[in-house]
């Protein structure tokens, strides 16, 4: 009978082992290459656990060990020494990827490069084992190898193919995790890449699988290299009667500010082609993140439509309306009418406005206009020239000035009722503030000529008007000086704002 001890030393030899490579690997546990060698190391000790007793049990029915050795007792052996081998190969995975590979850079050697070196040594290794364990000669094992891999190859020629255009792509690195790609049709995020697969994230969040032998033949962009910055196209058409160069300035004139878009390199515009129904023009602009794409494009779109609607740019498209209706002949005088009704009831309790008599507002009314801004937009930005006055006709805004550290501070809110920029309308002073629109909002907006029309047939409003515009001057910088903003004391201010009103408007 053998001895017990043989056993008891193989599986204390094993643990041992086993609980030293895993005092190597415990600080790198958190890592997937530390867990998987932790998990080979402790599976190779489990097996030699299982396998030590099931030899010991089997030659201990023999009074000498026999020879040739039984068949469970060689496949005991050969599963322990495998299991051993591939513990041994993880360890050295670890080693070198962590150690020697994470100092060059995990570029240096791909991945799944690294992986087919580790299965071909792994398979080279089994090969050995089966012929020294089962004393079969290496080149039976060979041979019966290379038939056995010649049928798998014919049966998996799709998978291999994949697999080594894999190990390519992984070589020449034409793209990367997280990089935004558009491969056979497809446009999304790359989110994984293994040995046959590459797989991308669509903006529906939809995953979409792609072979690696279909990405490696077909066409593909990579929209995060060589930087992410991207430029991207918008085209426009706008009708014949307004001149290209007007048009392109309205259009230049309206990207600045949009979401997403960069102020550098600075939007270029092309008069592209006349078509049937409009001149096309184009709008290139930059973008730094290619994943708001549709967001961005949704923003540039809607500012372009407002900044044309309100330069009284039309937008033209064909129309084929079959009704029969009729159209009184003074629609658009009544629609004026209405409009010119509505903005008088706006401009009539204004405080600013109270020096000025019925028929002065009535002036005022008339050379008034409406315009609409998206939210977000700007209507005016602190320090910019300006001569016009705002009045909310609808919706909402907030009031901004940089604070101490030059950063905005919202200072207030204005609602539907609410008048910006009066100071500039009446002095030409700079705009104290920037105002941008929260909502979708419509405005009354008073000029320099159809204000001073009423002035300098009246100079006399200028005095009552100064007082007016010091109290909300003063006011204004309580609230400014309230949000952490400077504020510079100004003695004399309703004198000086009088003296600034007769010099803009060339009152004497």
């Amino acid at each position: 009978m053998l001895e017990i001890y043989e056993p008891l030393s193989l599986i204390l030899t094993a643990v041992g082992l086993g609980l030293a490579g895993s005092a190597l690997i415990l600080p790198l546990r958190k890592s997937r290459q530390g867990r998987r060698a932790l998990y080979a190391v402790w599976l190779a000790v489990l097996v030699v656990i299982v396998a030590a007793p099931f030899e010991f049990v089997a030659l201990s029915r023999f009074a000498e060990v026999p020879d040739p050795l039984p068949v469970g007792f060689k496949v005991a052996r050969a599963a322990w020494l495998i299991m051993a081998v591939n513990a041994v190969l993880q360890l050295l995975d670890l080693a070198v990827w962590k150690g020697l590979l994470s100092r060059l850079g995990k570029g240096a050697v791909p991945r799944l490069l690294f992986n087919v070196v580790h299965v071909v040594l792994l398979v080279v290794s089994g090969m050995a084992i089966a012929s020294q364990v089962f004393a079969l000669p290496l080149g039976t094992v060979l041979v019966s190898s290379t038939v056995a891999s010649a049928v798998v190859g014919l049966a998996l020629q799709d998978v291999l193919r994949s697999m080594v255009a894999g190990i390519v792509m992984q070589l020449e690195s034409p793209f990367s995790i997280g990089d935004w790609v558009d491969v056979g049709g497809f446009e999304g995020q790359i989110t994984q890449m293994n040995w046959r697969t590459v797989t991308l994230r669509t903006r529906q969040n939809h995953h979409v699988v792609l072979t690696n032998s279909n990405v490696s033949t077909g066409n593909m962009v990579n929209y995060s290299r060589p930087s992410r910055l991207q430029g991207i196209d918008a085209f426009i058409g706008v009708a014949y009667p307004h001149p290209p160069e007007q048009v392109k300035a309205v259009l230049a004139a309206a990207m600045p500010g949009t979401p997403g878009v960069r102020l550098t390199p600075v939007p270029k515009l092309f008069t592209m082609s006349y078509d049937d129904f409009a001149i096309s023009y184009r709008i290139r602009y930059w973008i730094d993140d290619y994943r708001d794409l549709r967001d961005i494009q949704d923003a540039v779109m809607t500012r372009l439509w407002y900044a044309l609607r309100r330069a009284d740019m039309t937008i033209p498209f064909p129309i084929r309306d079959v009704n029969l209706r009729t159209v009184p002949e003074d629609t658009g005088v009544r629609e004026a009418a209405q409009r010119g009704s509505w903005i008088r009831e706006m401009l009539a309790p204004l405080p600013l406005l109270a020096p000025l008599d019925a028929a002065q507002i009535d002036q005022l009314a008339d050379g008034a206009h409406l315009q609409r801004f998206a939210s977000g937009e700007v209507l005016m930005r602190e320090g910019d020239a300006g001569s016009s006055l705002y009045v909310l006709f609808e919706g909402e805004a907030e009031v901004r000035v940089r604070g101490a550290d030059g950063e905005p501070v919202v200072v207030a809110s204005r609602r539907s009722g609410d008048i910006m920029g009066e100071m500039s309308l009446c002095t030409g002073a700079p705009r104290s503030a920037t105002v941008v629109a929260t909502t979708e909002l419509e405005a009354i907006v008073v000029d320099k000529t159809t204000f001073g029309s009423v002035l300098l047939a009246d100079p006399d409003i200028a005095e009552r008007l100064s007082e007016i515009l010091a109290d909300r001057e003063l006011e204004q910088r309580t609230r400014v000086a309230e949000a952490g903003a400077r504020v510079p004391p100004e003695p004399g201010l309703r004198d000086e704002i009088l003296g600034r009103i007769r010099q803009f408007f060339a009152l004497g």
